[in-house]
């Protein structure tokens, strides 16, 4: 998990919820946690603990996938569990889900606002090209983009170190990195529109033997949107993590999934 306890998850919920509803207030999350403000906020603020019971009752109302309900309740034992053993016991849990895990770093939303053209995270992945050249014409063909885009987004990335010169070339710093999840922004309306154009230009461009763009329409029970999105989210991270495996990479592909309501809520 991207955790580091579960006070964590419930302060990011919080706040995703605040962007979402900007008149949403603390005393409002404890409502729809069934809880007391004042307890809330000392849980919050880490004064008081939650029982393994109550952590079971939070999971539930915030309705939280399989694996990270799990790791929320024992992140909560492994604090607060009664006995040293039981509280042993919760850690180990803990140290297995971070041994297992796809370690992706979600970049802050002010810095992703500086890089929003997609370019940006396509020159990260180029570096891991067999091929890579770091030659701003070399880059700026490879991507489509021109050489003054290629040597602006190169400079935005090294002063934000997320990319560093080494022996003559460019390193990705970090392996993975997220983009926000779910927080209104129009940088992230910008990133995503991008790549929508170019994935409609593959459709035309591209060998179908190269490319799978394919959609499925479907009713849900909008109360499933969380796990939805969080089985998507999962299977995106799974994905380009097996790919990292490559022992040559010479392409970079991108992943588009759109999954949006094509009725009219009439409620």
């Amino acid at each position: 998990m991207q955790y580091g306890t579960y006070h964590e998850l419930l302060i990011e919920e919080f706040d995703r919820r605040k962007a979402a509803n900007a008149a949403y207030s603390l005393r409002a999350y404890a409502r729809d946690l069934a809880m007391s403000a004042p307890r809330l906020s000392q849980v919050l603020s880490k004064k008081q603990g939650l029982s393994i019971e109550a952590a079971e009752e939070v999971a539930t109302r915030l309705k939280l996938p399989d694996n990270k309900r799990q790791w929320f309740c024992h992140s909560v034992g492994a604090q607060h569990a009664r006995s040293f053993k039981e509280r042993a016991n919760y850690k180990e849990k803990i140290l297995k889900y971070q041994s297992e895990a796809k370690v992706f770093s979600e970049i802050q939303l002010e810095y992703f606002k500086v890089i929003a053209d997609w370019w940006h995270f396509g020159i990260l992945e180029l570096t891991y090209h067999q091929e890579f050249r770091y030659d701003l014409h070399w880059i700026s063909e490879v991507l489509d983009i021109t050489p003054q885009q290629t040597e602006e987004a190169i400079k935005r990335m090294l002063s934000l170190d997320l990319l560093k010169e080494e022996n003559g070339t460019l390193k990705d710093v970090f392996k993975f990195l997220a983009t926000p999840s779910d927080i209104p922004s129009s940088a992230l309306k910008k990133f995503n529109s991008q790549l929508m154009k170019r994935a409609l230009l593959a459709l035309y461009e591209q060998d179908v033997h190269h490319r799978e763009i394919a959609s499925n329409i479907f009713s849900i029970d909008k109360a499933s949107i969380p796990v939805i999105k969080e089985k998507l989210r999962a299977f995106r991270r799974e994905l380009e993590h097996e790919a990292s495996k490559a022992p040559v990479k010479n392409a970079v592909y991108c992943l588009g999934m759109q999954f949006f309501e094509l009725t009219k809520d009439k409620t």
